[in-house]
């Protein structure tokens, strides 16, 4: 299971931030921000608060990679995403995208 830096790390990717500009918004130093995404360090109670409030991330799916959200559990970041952006789409382009994954995974089997 992938680890809360590499969570930390989606984030500030998501973002389009480096680790310089991502540091600075929580309010820690970039060598802590590299440590914590290496997995070599945890972030403190303080950082991931930040984090929750910066850029209003579920603290349950940055603590267990585990996002519960109205009865719903997504596995990660990406899965809550897509849903997301999925519910926006019209019956048409529902549809469209549902085929182009069943492509995907055809054309890798």
């Amino acid at each position: 299971m992938l680890d809360i830096g590499y969570r930390i790390k989606c984030i500030r990717k998501e973002e389009n931030l480096n680790q310089t500009q991502f540091s600075k918004s929580i309010g820690i130093s970039q060598g802590n921000l590299s440590e914590i995404e290496m997995g070599n360090s945890n972030p403190s109670a303080e950082t991931l608060i930040a984090i929750r409030v910066k850029y209003n991330v579920n603290l349950n799916w940055l603590l267990t990679g585990l996002d519960t959200e109205d009865g719903v559990t997504y596995g990660d970041y990406n899965q809550k995403n897509v849903v997301e952006i999925y519910k926006e789409l019209n019956d048409y382009d529902k549809n469209e995208i549902i085929e182009i994954m069943r492509l995907k995974i055809k054309l890798r089997s």
